[in-house]
């Protein structure tokens, strides 16, 4: 089976259709996951409003600004 120049153009366009669709699929997904990792590393003190970063998996977390126990995750407390 011979290529012609015309076939190979044609291949080459239909491949860039394909692959740059699948490479943004890809790279929004990654993308979103670490944001999604960002964000629940992230508490905001209670007290002080402090944003801050916390890898640990304990359920409390002391606020480094204030000394204030802080839960993790959304919290329904009014108080």
């Amino acid at each position: 089976m011979e290529l012609t120049l015309a076939d190979f153009v044609f291949f080459v366009i239909v491949g860039s259709f394909v692959l740059v669709p699948v490479f943004a699929i890809i790279s929004r997904t990654l993308h979103r996951r670490e944001e999604n990792r960002a964000l629940a590393n992230r508490v905001i003190c209670r007290l002080c409003l402090r944003a801050f970063e916390d890898i640990g998996h304990t359920k409390v977390v002391i606020c480094s600004t204030c000394g204030a126990l802080n839960e993790r995750g959304r919290s329904r407390r009014l108080g």
